[in-house]
């Protein structure tokens, strides 16, 4: 179980950040990398936040990729990109075997709303989780992590719950967080770069009673 908030700035080696930049949003290749089988795609979502409009929608537009969904499990070739900075993660948290439950990259561009309107705070998922969150390049638009905690009823909370900051992070290329995913959380809106990061959601198998699945 992670007790804490942990921030690891170059989790992985400055080549690895490189392709990784290189595949998500295109620009200079790096020395000695062969160019993708394919472009990667990027797909249109209406509210970054929420899709789906579970919660007050926004309409802060932003576009995404998956890579590994509860339901179906690997859904893109792009997931192997990201296996070593997966275990690199959770070698910091002296974690040796996790469930990938949902793996997902965003993309948004730059806004003129106010870093005092933060995005609909929000949770992962709706069972147990960590959360790794990797910024692909250097931006604004923090992400901001809250002391409350949900009971994993649902993802979004009552229009009427207050929040309270327990943690700021800002986007610095090869930077990652990790935290439990009981946590309460949202992003601030970009205003001068494209914000850019890799979203999984993973489980500490240790934690697991053996022959019991969530």
């Amino acid at each position: 179980m992670i007790n804490d908030i942990y921030v690891y700035d170059d989790i992985i080696e400055k080549p690895y950040q490189e392709l990784i930049k290189e595949t998500l949003l295109g620009g200079d290749k790096p020395p000695g990398v062969d160019d993708p089988d394919e472009p990667f795609p990027w797909y249109y979502i209406s509210d970054i936040t929420d899709a789906d409009h579970e919660s007050t929608f926004q309409g802060r537009f932003g576009f995404t990729h998956q890579y590994v969904t509860p339901e179906d499990g690997i859904v893109s070739q792009f997931h192997s990109l990201f296996f070593g900075l997966i275990q690199n993660s959770c070698k910091k948290l002296k974690i040796k075997e996790i469930d990938v439950l949902n793996g997902r990259s965003f993309l948004q561009t730059p806004t003129n709303i106010s870093k005092d309107d933060a995005d609909s705070p929000h949770v992962d998922m709706i069972v147990p989780h960590f959360v790794m969150l990797y910024y692909v390049c250097d931006s604004d638009g923090d992400t901001l992590i809250y002391n409350e905690k949900t009971k994993f009823a649902a993802c979004y909370p009552d229009s009427e719950m207050k929040f309270t900051l327990k943690k700021k992070v800002s986007p610095k290329q090869g930077r990652v967080v990790l935290f439990d995913g009981i946590h309460w959380h949202t992003a601030q809106q970009p205003n001068h770069r494209v914000r850019c990061i890799v979203n999984y959601d993973l489980r500490d198998l240790s934690h697991v009673i053996p022959g019991v699945r969530i």
